[in-house]
């Protein structure tokens, strides 16, 4: 359950681009949205995320452990080794719950970016805008002012050009670190992964040396129970029972006990020697959890390499694009302000067309920094939710600890017990 609500938080961050009217197109057909809407709408997101990570923590199971608790010699311990393995479970969970945190933070840090690189684009081009109106504004009273709206509309261009350049590279920067981060990441999680790989092998061939050891000893406790058995079946059914002298009787019955003693014996190197077989295989099988654990991730994080290196392919691509572009449109500008010295325009006309383009910019920019605004939000709420997580691993790992040192405290109080047995 609390695999699947981290997978839908992330979702809450991804879809949450998809929605966004300045990021897909349409900020031009968008009306101006209420601030307060969008504040509302981040700390319901953030309210979710909390509410997720405490889920989480409830379904762990924190009474579990029970450090010090009286129990009988061997039910004690059996108690405390399935707590432990509990305990290894829980924090196997909670450390896949707070990987798929951090991704959901990446991506929610990711998406703010983007968010605000095209806030500071429109910003730069509001400010622009509206510096170039109050030029002209103050500039009405000179007759004869030159101006024309081509090389406006040129410059303008140019200054877009430029600003969505600053966009693109600071897109691209992004794409190329994050994708570094994940190639960089995947040789460790190789080391991790072999070396899990090893202590798999080696955790095998203890698990098969034990249990061969553990069958051979059963079998060996068997034949001598079976025949201490029969020695004191055949010795009461013997006809010489009752006849016999009292040496002889006490012989045979010494025969009998240490026949016994021998089986009883051998029954106790077995049972011993199973303990130690199932020991390895609690040990084998944490190993291959682990192991499985490092192939997931390595997987996972391949896939997503791939997924990146197009990105990143991609966002250098439209940056030398847009180099290009904006290389030219500069030039056309300039080309344009210095061939055109001779043309005019009406001043009144060209300033009232440059206070309604400041205008529309900055309602643009208006929208772009309440956007961007929102994605900060939800990136601050991805990140307490990161936090959240780890701290519940955190919290996982230390009841593993304190399960395994429950097994060692019961394994100490069987000790002390056979320490207390007076030899015969």
């Amino acid at each position: 359950v609390s695999h699947s609500s981290s997978q839908h938080t992330g979702n809450m961050v991804y879809s949450r681009t998809e929605v966004t009217p300045l990021l897909n197109g349409e900020a031009s057909k968008a009306e101006a949205p209420s601030y307060g809407r969008y504040v509302a709408g981040a700390v319901i997101f953030t309210l979710g995320l909390l509410a997720v990570v405490s889920f989480q923590s409830a379904a762990l199971p924190m009474g579990s452990v029970r450090l010090g608790e009286d129990a009988g010699a061997g039910g004690g311990l059996a108690a405390s080794e399935a707590d432990r393995r509990t305990a290894a479970a829980a924090a196997a969970l909670s450390s896949q719950t707070s990987k798929n945190a951090k991704d959901a933070k990446e991506k929610a840090d990711y998406v703010f970016a983007e968010a605000n690189a095209e806030a500071e684009k429109l910003q730069k081009l509001a400010v622009q805008a509206r510096k170039d109106f109050e030029i002209a504004k103050g500039d009405n009273a000179a007759d004869g002012e030159f101006a024309t709206s081509g090389i406006q509309a040129l410059e303008d261009d140019a200054l877009a050009q430029d600003a969505s350049l600053t966009s693109t590279t600071a897109t691209y920067e992004a794409a190329r670190n994050t994708y570094q981060n994940s190639t960089d990441k995947i040789v460790v999680l190789t080391t991790e992964l072999a070396d899990a790989k090893a202590a798999t092998a080696e955790a095998q061939s203890k698990y098969d040396a034990a249990s061969a050891t553990a069958d051979t000893a059963k079998a060996t406790a068997d034949d001598l129970s079976k025949a201490a058995e029969d020695l004191n079946t055949a010795s009461q059914a013997d006809e010489k029972v009752g006849e016999e002298k009292v040496a002889e009787a006490a012989a045979r019955a010494t025969a009998v006990g240490a026949a016994a003693d021998k089986a009883k014996a051998a029954e106790i190197v077995a049972a011993k020697a199973k303990k130690t077989s199932a020991d390895n295989l609690d040990a084998l099988n944490a190993a291959k959890l682990f192991q499985k654990t490092a192939q997931e991730s390595l997987d996972a994080e391949n896939a997503r390499n791939k997924v990146l290196a197009a990105q990143s392919n991609q966002s250098e691509q439209d940056m030398i694009q847009q180099a290009h572009i904006t290389a030219l449109a500069k030039t056309a500008s300039a080309d344009a302000k210095a061939t055109s010295e001779s043309s005019f325009y009406n001043s009144s006309s060209s300033t009232s067309k440059m206070e309604d383009a400041a205008k529309k910019a900055e309602e643009k920019a208006a929208i772009a920094a309440t956007v961007a605004a929102v994605r900060e939000a939800e990136a601050k709420a991805a990140t307490v939710a990161a936090q959240a997580a780890g701290d519940e691993d955190a919290i996982a790992k230390s009841q593993l600890a304190l399960a395994e040192a429950q097994v060692k405290v019961e394994e100490k109080k069987i000790e002390a017990a056979k320490n207390l047995i007076t030899p015969a």
